[in-house]
Formats: C-alpha cells, sequence, structure tokens
C-alpha cells in the first residue's frame, strides 16, 4: 500500500478499518500486522489473550479496552529528578531544498530557520522567547548566535525527541568553529520528555501506541483551546518546513508577515506544550 510509493486507492481499500486497529501497534513489523489481518486479528478485541505481544504493546490493548489510564509514579520521579533549574524548554524548525540555495548546503539537508524558547525559573515565572529567520537567506549563523545568547548559561535544556536538536546544534558547531565551544556546552544538559513515556510512567489508552507529542498532548490536556494545534494555521513540523522553504517566493506583504506569524505560534505552541506537559507530570507525583 505505501511501497514504493502511496497507492491512491488506500482509503477505498481500507475503509473497514477503524482506529485503534492491530497496524497501530507499538513497534510492530508489518509484515506480523498484516499476519495478523490475514488471520481474522483486525480489532483489540480479536487479539487471543496467549498472543506474543511485548510489553508496551500489552498495555497499549489493556489501556483501550478497560479504558484506563496507567501511571508509574517512580519513574516520573526520577525523571524529574535529572531537571535543574532554570529549565529551557527548546524547539527547531528546520527544512530542506533538493537543490541547495545557500554556501555549504547539501540536498535535503536540514537546515534550522526558527527556534521557540519558553523559561521556567524557580518562582515559577515563565518568559518566552522566539527566533524566526529571514526567509531571503541562510538564517543559520544568525540562529546559532541568538540561540547562544537566548538560552541561559545553566539549567537543564528539555526538548521532546531531543537527538533532533542535539543532532542539529552538532551541524551549527561543525559549520561555525568559533560557535562550536558555547553550542558544544549545550549538549549535555538536554533532557528528553519523550523518556517518562516510552518507559511507561504514564500511558493514556488515547496514546493509540503513539509517544509523540501530538499524541501525549491531545490525550493529556483534552478540548483545551490554547493547546489544540489543529486551531492553528500550520499544525505540523511538515507544514512548518513547506512553508518556510516557500516563503521566500512569496511577494505579497502582506500575506509574508502573516505567514510568518502563523510560523511563530506554531513553534510557540510545541514549547509551550512541554511545560504543560512537564507541569502535568510534577502534579502527579505531589
Amino acid at each position: 500500500c505505501s511501497d514504493p510509493y502511496d497507492c491512491d486507492f488506500t482509503g477505498y481499500c481500507w475503509s473497514h478499518i477503524h482506529e485503534p486497529s492491530v497496524f497501530n501497534l507499538y513497534r510492530m513489523s508489518s509484515s506480523k500486522k498484516f499476519k495478523m489481518y490475514d488471520d481474522g486479528i483486525i480489532k483489540y478485541e480479536d487479539i487471543p489473550d496467549d498472543y506474543a505481544l511485548n510489553k508496551v504493546q500489552k498495555l497499549q490493548v489493556e489501556a483501550l479496552l478497560n479504558d484506563h489510564i496507567t501511571i508509574d509514579k517512580s519513574i516520573i520521579k526520577e525523571f524529574i529528578k535529572t531537571i535543574k533549574y532554570p529549565i529551557s524548554f527548546f524547539d527547531f524548525e528546520t527544512f530542506q531544498n533538493a537543490i541547495p540555495r545557500f554556501n555549504g548546503q547539501r540536498p535535503y539537508m536540514q537546515i534550522p530557520f526558527q527556534y521557540s524558547l519558553h523559561i521556567l525559573n524557580k518562582k515559577d515565572k515563565l518568559s518566552h522567547i522566539e527566533y524566526l529567520g529571514d526567509e531571503n537567506k541562510d538564517p543559520r549563523r544568525e540562529l546559532a548566535e541568538r540561540m547562544i545568547r537566548d538560552l541561559p548559561k545553566s539549567g537543564s535544556i528539555i526538548a521532546y525527541y531531543q537527538s533532533f536538536e542535539i543532532s542539529r546544534i552538532n551541524e551549527l558547531a561543525s559549520i561555525f568553529p568559533d560557535l562550536s565551544d558555547d553550542l558544544s556546552k549545550l549538549v549535555g544538559r538536554f533532557v528528553d520528555l519523550i523518556d517518562p513515556f516510552r518507559q511507561l510512567g504514564y500511558y493514556h489508552p488515547n496514546f493509540n501506541g503513539s509517544f509523540s507529542i501530538k499524541a501525549v498532548l491531545p490525550a493529556m490536556f483534552p478540548n483545551d483551546p490554547e493547546l489544540d494545534y489543529k486551531k492553528l494555521e500550520i499544525q505540523d513540523g511538515g507544514m512548518a518546513m513547506d512553508t518556510f522553504a516557500n516563503l521566500y517566493l512569496l511577494k505579497d506583504q502582506d500575506q509574508r508577515k502573516k505567514t510568518r506569524n502563523d510560523l511563530l505560534a506554531y513553534c510557540r505552541l510545541d514549547t509551550l506544550a512541554m511545560v504543560k506537559i512537564l507541569e502535568k507530570l510534577q502534579s502527579i507525583t505531589i
């Protein structure tokens, strides 16, 4: 259905498969999922009690069938112990070009053009800083300099799936040797907010087998308009990537300004979401 390309008939052929189904099971190979389907096992209710599932998959099925949130306070507490104030909630947005536009850019290279930074100090004072590069020039140098200036010199830097942010920082350090020391110092301060979820410290049936922030946030904060990506013009990283990559072609200055504001709103929600998720985890341990 998707190899080598997405099939145009997928919507028709899959219309009888209603989520959640065995195709949503966490990190199960496609071949095993299709084997279950061929055996008539489609819904979670169809899965035999003795069927071989890993720990996360079993929890995923049991949580949904029993409509039960699983919480392990010890895992959450151990995670919170690793965090030091001031806490910096940090998120990059990047874009790609098939044909490089800038010196030192490879085809399809991830180019960071934007970041959002929420900073929380010990007195629960929350501040926000953001950067959005000029779409008409290479944003990397200015972004790197601003990031070094904006991030506190101490404390934890929280990201969601930190390897993405760390990889971009390492790339910036290699491109700009004069900034490499300051950039490299940031790497060791990262804490990954996805960890307590992957370790099953908190599992909600509405995660549906995913620990992405787009799955975790609405499950933990249902019907909260402040934390609803669907209310934004730009709703995911792919949209942000494509929007900025083509923004330099936009001639209408009013539309350009609106689009830039839409990009800022999306990235801001990514870090605000992390603030709210951490606060929720902290409240669980009290």
